[in-house]
Parts: structure tokens; C-alpha cells; sequence
């Protein structure tokens, strides 16, 4: 069963934030490394995303749903 754990690499080694299970003791593991971001690096990402993609609209600009269907 697949066990997912955060850890630091330090010195040239990666130090789980927590024990593992006595049975998984002598094993050999294939790991992924899936760097993990802070909450504020997304959050700045994000907001940048959406300074890009967002424009102001006029100020008469009135959304008509119905306009939508007309075809």
C-alpha cells in the first residue's frame, strides 16, 4: 500500500517527518520527489494569474443572460 510522507533533504539526505512501520524495516522503497511549495509561493502564483487574465469592464456594462439563448 502506497504511504505518502513529507521530508527534508538535508546533507545529502532525506529525512522523513515521521517513523515508518518496524515491517518496512530492510526494505528497499522507489520514491518520487514531488517538491512541495509554500502556501504563499501558490497564493502569489495564483494572484498573478488573475492580474493577467482580469480586465475591468465599462461602467454601463449590464450582464443579459437571456442574450445568451438568442440565436
Amino acid at each position: 500500500m502506497p504511504v505518502v510522507v513529507e521530508a527534508t533533504y538535508k546533507n545529502g539526505l532525506l529525512v522523513l517527518e515521521q517513523l515508518l512501520e518496524a515491517e518496512k524495516e530492510g526494505k528497499k522503497f522507489k520514491v518520487i520527489l514531488i517538491e512541495q511549495d509554500s502556501i504563499e509561493a501558490k497564493k502569489e502564483r495564483f494572484f498573478q494569474f488573475v492580474n493577467q487574465h482580469s480586465f475591468t469592464l465599462p461602467s454601463a456594462y449590464k450582464f443579459n443572460r437571456e442574450e445568451i439563448y438568442e440565436g
